[in-house]
């Protein structure tokens, strides 16, 4: 039985692509309103490579246009720095004198001289501070952002139980971390297209087992495909012809943060295989310790 939709819509002016992207963001794209862009959103939710790399960006760049600013004042204006030299030479000294201002290392044997480097000298150490302190606070708050990092296998698979034949959907899942994750709780939605009314639905799918009280291995979430369920008598060209989604949304406690995450996946029609089952991912050490193999969560194998 169809439920209500859960928040991403069910009517469109055609077929769109997944809802939730395998980054387990939503695949929707704003446009318009009052309020277009959250710069602090954007730079605590950017990657770490990218952060890095415009913090550096900023910090040269801010530099250089205040060492063009010394130069236009003449360095005349900054003793210590000696008679000009090629534009090169003295756009370092100047470019130096400004790391130093602006990061209130103290000045050396280079110094303001006149009224107007003193003015934009004290101007770009104001710049400085507010600068520094911004980065902190976004540094802090990446850092402090608790985030799950849940490994899904990129495939699902339709399959049976080796006792019962009864055929099921599963997939599996694991922490990435060494932190650890209490009280997961795991919710799977079907969304798929109805082609007589051209609008998408949402069901649930029951599990065997919807929760876990701890997660030091892996995790198999299993859906039988029972008469009662809405996968029930359908074929991988049924899937594709109604274009399925499997929604995966995961809800758990991280004892590190003392604080609880998310996590989202999504598998469409063609991340589903068929006649076959999953490896067992870990094994036990000659030492008695059992090992989680995270290359192994793929693997599998046919019936």
């Amino acid at each position: 039985m169809a439920t209500l939709d859960p928040g991403l819509g069910e009517k469109f002016s055609g077929r769109t692509q997944r809802a939730i992207n395998p980054d387990g963001t939503f695949n929707v794209r704003r446009q318009g309103g009052p309020h277009r862009h959250d710069p602090c959103q954007w730079l605590i939710r950017m990657s770490w490579g990218r952060f890095i790399g415009l913090v550096v960006g900023f910090f040269v760049v801010l530099n250089a246009l205040f060492a063009l600013a010394y130069l236009a004042l003449g360095l005349e204006n900054l003793p210590g720095v000696g008679p000009p030299h090629t534009l090169a030479h003295d756009f370092l000294s100047a470019l130096f004198f400004s790391v130093q201002t602006f990061t209130s290392v103290g000045y050396g044997h280079v110094y303001p001289g006149s009224n107007a480097t003193g003015a934009l000298s004290s101007l770009e150490a104001l710049v400085g501070v507010l600068t520094f302190a911004l980065a902190t606070g976004l540094l802090y708050g990446r850092f402090s952002r608790p985030s799950a990092r849940l490994l899904f296998t990129r495939r699902a698979l339709i399959t049976r139980r080796p006792d019962s034949g009864l055929p099921c959907l599963m997939f599996r899942l694991a922490n990435q971390r060494r932190n650890t994750l209490i009280d997961l709780q795991a919710r799977v939605l079907l969304r798929s297209l109805d082609a007589a009314t051209g609008n998408y639905r949402y069901n649930f799918l029951p599990l065997e087992r919807d929760n876990v009280s701890l997660l030091p291995l892996s995790w198999t979430l299993v859906h039988d495909i029972t008469p009662d369920s809405p996968l029930h008598g359908l074929s991988a060209a049924d899937y594709q012809a109604q274009d399925f989604e499997l929604l995966v949304l995961v809800k758990a406690y991280d004892d590190t943060f003392a604080q609880d995450v998310h996590a989202r996946f999504s598998y469409i029609y063609s991340e589903i295989d068929w006649h076959r089952r999953f490896v067992r991912a870990y094994h036990v050490a000659s030492d008695g310790v059992a090992v989680l193999d995270l290359d192994m969560l793929d693997a599998t194998e046919a019936l």
